[in-house]
């Protein structure tokens, strides 16, 4: 086959990967909507009724304390059912239970809203958008990823966001993009703890920062790998020169993050990698796009 059939090849299979992924983007955003709007129903039950249990429980408990007041002589049934059910230990840990459960709906909801950010998609209607909100959704559903293994210490992601505008952008290809670089991230970090299972002075970390620079918004995700030589750095995006299977995943998710923050926010991304110590993508985005 000819070079120039290559690039014909290598284009149209670029093209097909891109179609099928928009249409991957918008199948997975309409599910997460919907799982969304079924979490929200019942969500906002709870939320909006454990304020008035809290209410009618503190009342009966001020109700008992009342009685244990004027009453400190109670008959013996009722001190035995006292001794039942451990009144005193009860009066303790009842309101404990209920600020869990009001915390635990708390972070129901902050998964909820993480969700429909992490899963917006617009179609081919830019929208005005914090990307502070969907790197923090990003984050969120990564949460799990972020925890200690058998080979490495929890993950410390560090956040460093400037004063930046929102910018047009789809949020839901936006957000699809950042989660690939962060997994990308993740796995290089877990690569250099199997690396040097015996340095304990290891401390994985994600570092993730916003500035703004002549008009450009700027996204930094660098990570304290073992980073990446010149070669692989060159090709990083290109998913034609895939040699490692386990890569395969990672280098396609890592192309359609280009196509996305290139060809659908006419941004730039870039790879800055020092070997030994770690590896830095950097996404400019413009505020105004045409």
């Amino acid at each position: 086959m000819s070079p120039t059939n290559q690039s014909e090849t290598q284009l149209n299979t670029a093209e097909i990967l891109q179609l099928v992924q928009q249409e991957k983007t918008a199948t997975l955003s309409h599910l997460v909507s919907s799982v969304v709007h079924e979490i929200n129903n019942p969500l906002g039950c709870i939320t909006g009724n454990i304020t008035y249990i809290k209410d009618y429980v503190k009342d009966l408990l001020n109700l008992i304390e009342l009685y244990q007041e004027h009453y400190p002589n109670p008959v013996d049934e009722i001190t035995d059912e006292i001794d039942s059910i451990d009144l005193e230990y009860l009066i303790e840990d009842v309101p404990k239970l209920l600020a869990a459960m009001e915390n635990g709906a708390q972070r129901l909801h902050q998964i909820s809203n993480s969700l429909r950010t992490f899963g917006r998609f617009e179609g081919d209607r830019q929208v005005l958008f914090n990307i502070h909100d969907g790197i923090d959704s990003v984050l969120l559903m990564l949460k799990s990823c972020f925890k200690g293994t058998k080979i490495r210490a929890p993950i410390e992601v560090i956040k460093n966001y400037g004063e930046i505008p929102e910018i047009n952008c789809y949020p839901g290809h936006f957000n699809q993009a950042l989660s690939y670089i962060i997994v990308k991230g993740i796995n290089a970090l877990d690569e250099k703890a199997e690396a040097q299972p015996s340095d304990p002075a290891f401390k994985p970390t994600i570092t993730i920062k916003t500035s703004l620079n002549q008009g450009d918004v700027i996204l930094s995700i660098q990570d304290n790998s073992l980073g990446i030589s010149e070669e692989i750095k060159n090709t990083i995006f290109d998913d034609f020169l895939i040699t490692n299977p386990r890569e395969k995943g990672i280098k396609i998710g890592l192309l359609v993050s280009r196509q996305i923050i290139e060809d659908r926010h006419q941004g730039k991304i870039k790879c800055q990698s020092s070997v030994g110590i770690g590896t830095e993508f950097i996404i400019e985005l413009p505020t105004v796009q045409v």
